[in-house]
This record gives C-alpha cells, structure tokens and sequence, in this order.
C-alpha cells in the first residue's frame, strides 16, 4: 500500500466541491468478492484524503445500455441524502474490475482538463487497453463510430476518442450537454464508444490516466497490463491494422 497515490492540500481543497456517487450495473444478482473488496477500500481511503464518495446506486440483470440509462438518469435527478446537493460526478464500475484504493482519489485529481477520465485496463476477449482513437487515414463519413484500441499507452494522463466504462470518472452535467438516450447498442458500437462519440461532438473532453492500471475479471484469472502486453508481442500484426500514439 506504500505506493498508493496521495494527493496534495491543493487538491485536497479541490476535493471539497466533489460529491461523487458510484453506479455500478449489475449483470447478476451476485457480486464479484474482488470487486467488493475494491470499492470498500477505495472508499474509505477516499474519505481518508477529503474525496466525498456518498452513495452507490446499482442495477440488476438489466441489458447494459437500459441499465446505464436508468443510472445516469437516477443520478442526473438525485441529491445526496446527507448534503441534499447535487452530485457533482459519478463513477461508473463495472462489477468485473479491480483496482488500488487511490482509484477515485487519482482520476479526481487529474480531472481538470477533462469531462470524463477512465483508468487503464484489458479486455477480457483480447486483452488490449480499452481505450480508442480515430485513424486518422479512416474517414469520419463512412463510419463516424469506428475507433481503434490503443496498443502502446502512455504511462500518463492523455487526452483520447474514446474510453469503457469499467472505471470512469464523469462530471454529472455531461448528462445536460449530451442528449438523451444517452446509451445505446446498436450495429454501429458499443453503448460506451457510442456515448463517447456524441460526448465528443459536443465539445466535450475524454481522458485516460495510463498510470491508473485496474485489473479486469475474467475465468480464471484476471487480465492485468502483463497480460495484454504478452498478448501484443505475440502479434506482430496488430500494428498494421490499430492505431497508437507517439509517446
């Protein structure tokens, strides 16, 4: 734990204004123990450092953009019970993830130039970062929803196209600036990028922060950094057909 992230008095100060509340869909009525475990102690390290982390709402064997729906609109609607404002931002975990306890403390801090902020982990499929660009050689008029997974990712904070929604950070008034439904699954993409690329034509601004690395829970183990690592060296052709960026 000696290497957890903590945050400056500065920052500390800006923690004041966040009133943060966790939405989490759930595909089952059971729980992952991993996932438990890591949302208890985030929260309370959270508190430990001034980030005000005061409800979680989830929903159960819901289809995920119906679900991600009714929790963006239950937070949208919804004060705090203990301070009757406003959430200020959600954070949406998926209940296959793990991650440290400084999770929220660290995505809150870098979310000063962003809208939105994920942190870093692996699909389960094909264990690459999930975090998307434009090709910038591919034309927005054929496919305006076609991105490309990064395969090398920065060890720092980036400005991207667009990120999942296993561990993101959003300031609630995204839900004001996009325009309902805000989630949906369809030929085009996933509920996620499709969110990501509306955000986006609206000017807003999607983050990853490459040093937050979260885990991803799969059958048996969970995917990490070494796995999608391993997995890239292992296809050589993966760079001719996904984007990058220049470190």
């Amino acid at each position: 734990m000696s290497n957890l992230f903590v945050p400056s008095w500065a920052e500390k100060r800006r923690f004041k204004e966040f009133s943060v509340c966790i939405l989490t869909p759930h595909a089952d009525f059971e729980c992952a123990n991993n996932f438990s475990r890591s949302a208890i102690n985030m929260v309370a390290y959270s508190h430990m450092h001034g980030l005000n982390i005061e409800m979680m709402a989830q929903t159960e064997r819901v289809v995920v953009d119906w679900a991600r729906n009714d929790l963006a609109k239950l937070v949208k609607n919804s004060t705090s019970p203990y301070t009757d404002k406003k959430y200020s931002h959600c954070l949406w975990l998926d209940d296959d993830m793990v991650f440290t306890p400084d999770l929220a403390l660290k995505l809150a801090s870098e979310m000063n130039d962003f809208d939105m902020i994920s942190g870093l982990y692996f699909g389960r499929h094909e264990p690459l970062p999930v975090v998307y660009v434009k090709n910038k050689k591919h034309d927005d008029k054929d496919d305006p929803y076609k991105h490309f997974p990064l395969l090398r990712v920065p060890s720092r904070t980036f400005e991207c196209d667009a990120v999942g929604f296993g561990c993101l950070l959003m300031k609630t008034d995204v839900f004001d600036v996009v325009p309902e439904p805000w989630f949906t699954i369809d030929a085009r993409g996933g509920e996620d990028i499709v969110f990501c690329k509306h955000a986006r034509d609206h000017n807003l601004k999607i983050g990853c922060c490459g040093q937050m690395r979260c885990g991803h829970i799969n059958k048996p183990q969970v995917i990490t950094w070494k796995d999608s690592e391993d997995y890239i060296k292992s296809r050589p052709d993966l760079d001719e057909n996904f984007e990058q960026i220049n470190l």
